[in-house]
């Protein structure tokens, strides 16, 4: 291979956060050499309507459910309070306060609504947010095993910039990519609860609450305690938690505060292992720091959030037979969240409730992007955001009550990434200088009333004005219809969100400065039965248009990004829960069809997915967990070498943890992944071509609690 010098490198213009392909010359002056690199929302975002619904096959998946779904139930469970101890009726008036930013029912909220528990964290030994999820109706991933594991909520691939999640209600997103960022870097040791609101929120959010919202709730200083917990694995796998909590004799000041490190090489993906897309000298870490901080003290919470990922990139590029070294890579980001929250009750029909917060995501300096032949290549993104929120809720009767609030928002951006050059593959870059700013203002409006009718039927509106300076004016509707007979829940929705574009797709290549917000229109029905408190079914139908796509164009002289395209999703999710004191079980089942405006299936979404999950109490200590995910078959965006097919074979695979909880303040947990050591893979649009997942991995943890 010729040598090439640091001159003759080509800046490179990529980020984390694209989602279709390009190809660039990596190295000039004549060397045949290209690298792929993500870009914006996939090229051929295009989309017109159904065909018809099909069934899946998962006769064995229900059969093994439900030998264990009716067996006879004798031992108590833990003497725990959880919403476990609820039965599923009651379950329907739990509070949910993610929809619309104030606390509501459940069962009066006009969208699909899932929480995770606490409880479900611990007993199921979740690792990664991206775990959690992968057991609910409608999601589907794209795990490249390095800088981040992409979510598709609803059917629709994306670089995670169509969902919005949330720490405590602060939105953790990137800031100038809008993406999220799904590793291990979250804390699930001190998490109280996951709420998941499906469909189109940006009535309540704004930007990029397109799919859903994933709101990440921290738990509270209620009583003095300290926990303490260690994690070890195979690959290299290596977690310790601790948490402290206070609170003073009136329960007016409390103090929670939590710390997570975690480290794990994921998976083998050297040589054969992984496609031979990497050597042997491969390296493919995630080293992930957390720290939580929340004071309460009366009406005023503050809170903190530190998130700091550091990652290989070796996974975003093969580098067998090509300039680049998989290994002495980098990619760090870190996330900082502050924010000091006030709510009170005015009078009895009056709340009002501020938030003032700031937001910091940056992609550090000391990041070391590529190392090739000539070179390591240094990478730099800081990106901050200020706002500040007021809401106001009153109840005028029993029949009709009001939301509205007001939020500003100043965001100061890259406007691109830089990069730096070293000398050598050995040494290290300079820091990069810090790259051209923009400037974006957000002032942003909203309004919700609610009406009770006859006391079971909720009807709901809603309505967002969004004024900024970048990208002008964006008005966004919702409507919902909820009918509770009995046990019986029957609803109906219509909802639109949008998501604005970021300075990366207004500056890159050409540049376009007349880009339009992409835009999401759904409507949804879903229907929830409640049989003898102990059996729920959920039956959840939805259609989905998304509009102004924004896709890449070749023009003369380059290219641009521009608004056109559609792509349009009809769904179905199934949801079957079972409780009893000996048995907490669940089957689910998703039917998804995303199509472009050609009728032709979206890449990277398969028709069919579900999941099972049992936990059993033999008594208070001992709890046994299993569960199931399966992925039907899907296409890939290109060709795969190594079958010479454009399809990704269907996968089965099952999970289970053995705990002994609570015994003298003892916990311990043994936790398997990929128990049968199944060989699955995910869909690429990266150079190469497939992504191998995890093979078996066992993990064993104990933690104590001193109260």
């Amino acid at each position: 291979m010729e040598t090439v010098s640091r001159n003759e490198l080509l800046v490179i213009k990529s980020t984390d956060y694209c989602s279709d392909e390009f190809n660039f010359p990596l190295i000039q002056n004549g060397i045949n050499f290209m690298a792929s690199v993500p870009f914006s929302l996939p090229m051929h975002f295009i989309s017109i309507i159904q065909k018809r619904l099909t069934t899946i096959k998962i006769s064995c998946f229900i059969g093994i459910y439900c030998l264990i779904l009716f067996s006879n139930p004798c031992f108590a469970q833990s003497d725990s309070l959880s919403v476990y101890d609820l039965n599923l009726s009651q379950l329907s008036k739990l509070k949910i306060t993610s929809a619309s930013k104030i606390t509501q029912n459940i069962s009066e909220i006009p969208s699909t609504v899932f929480v995770i528990t606490a409880e479900e964290i611990k007993e199921r030994g979740y690792f990664t947010l991206e775990e959690a999820l992968s057991d609910l109706p409608g999601f589907q991933f794209r795990n490249i095993l390095g800088i981040n594991s992409y979510v598709f909520q609803r059917g629709i691939p994306s670089q995670n910039n169509l969902t919005l999640v949330l720490i405590d209600g602060i939105q953790v997103n990137e800031l100038n990519s809008g993406g999220f960022y799904a590793g291990a870097q979250y804390n699930l040791f001190n998490v109280e609860r996951i709420e998941i609101i499906y469909g189109p929120s940006s009535v309540a959010y704004g930007t990029n609450a397109m799919s859903g919202v994933i709101n990440i709730i921290t738990k509270k200083p209620i009583k003095n305690s300290t926990e303490l917990k260690a994690l070890a694995g195979t690959f290299n796998t290596f977690e310790g938690d601790t948490k402290y909590s206070y609170v003073n004799e009136k329960q007016k000041f409390g103090v929670l505060a939590s710390g997570m490190f975690k480290m794990s090489d994921k998976a083998n993906l050297k040589g054969r292992e992984g496609d031979n897309n990497w050597t042997h000298l491969m390296d493919n870490f995630e080293n992930d720091y957390t720290v939580d901080l929340k004071i309460q003290y009366k009406d005023f919470v503050f809170g903190t959030n530190y998130l700091y990922k550091s990652t290989s990139t070796a996974t975003s590029i093969k580098s067998v037979d090509s300039d680049f070294r998989d290994y002495g890579t980098s990619w760090n980001i870190r996330f900082i969240n502050n924010f000091l929250k006030f709510n009170k009750n005015l009078t009895e029909k009056l709340n009002y409730s501020a938030v003032l917060y700031n937001r910091n995501a940056t992609v550090l300096s000391n990041t070391i992007y590529y190392v090739v032949d000539t070179a390591q290549i240094g990478y730099f993104r800081p990106n901050n955001l200020i706002g500040f929120e007021n809401i106001l809720n009153y109840d005028f009767n029993r029949f009709f009550s009001l939301t509205g609030g007001m939020s500003f928002e100043s965001e100061r951006l890259s406007e691109k990434n830089t990069f730096s050059y070293s000398d050598s593959p050995l040494v290290k870059p300079p820091t990069p200088e810090k790259p051209t700013m923009v400037d974006n203002n957000l002032i942003s409006l909203f309004i919700e009333p609610r009406f009770t009718i006859f006391n079971n039927l909720y009807l709901s509106g809603g309505a967002r004005f969004d004024q900024s300076s970048v990208y002008d004016q964006v008005l966004t509707p919702r409507a919902g219809l909820s009918y509770i007979f009995r046990k019986q829940l029957l609803r109906l929705s219509y909802a639109e969100a949008f998501r604005a574009p970021k300075p990366w797709d207004y500056t890159d290549g050409l540049g376009n400065k007349s880009l339009l917000p992409e835009t999401m229109k759904s409507t949804e029905a879903a229907a929830s039965f409640s049989i003898k408190d102990n059996y729920k079914i959920d039956l959840i139908g939805y259609k989905s248009r998304l509009i102004h796509a924004i896709i890449k164009e070749e023009v003369e002289g380059g290219y641009k990004w521009i608004n056109s395209g559609k792509i349009t999703t009809t769904g179905m999710e199934f949801y079957l829960r079972y409780i009893s004191k000996k048995f907490k079980s669940s089957v689910n089942y998703t039917l998804t069809i995303s199509e472009n405006e050609s009728g032709e299936l979206v890449p990277e979404i398969s028709k069919h997915s579900g999941n099972a999950n049992v936990t059993y109490t033999l008594d208070k200590n001992f709890v046994f967990n299993v569960r199931a995910s399966y992925i039907g078959k899907r296409e890939n965006p290109k060709m795969i070498e190594t079958t010479n097919s454009r399809f990704l074979d269907s996968y089965l695979i099952f999970h289970g943890a053995i705990s002994f909880l609570q015994y003298k303040g003892f916990d311990a947990q043994l936790m398997l992944k990929n128990i049968f050591n199944k060989e699955y893979y995910h869909t690429s649009n990266r150079e190469p071509d497939r992504y191998r997942q995890p093979q078996r991995t066992i993990m064993l943890s104990i933690g104590y609690k001193m109260n």
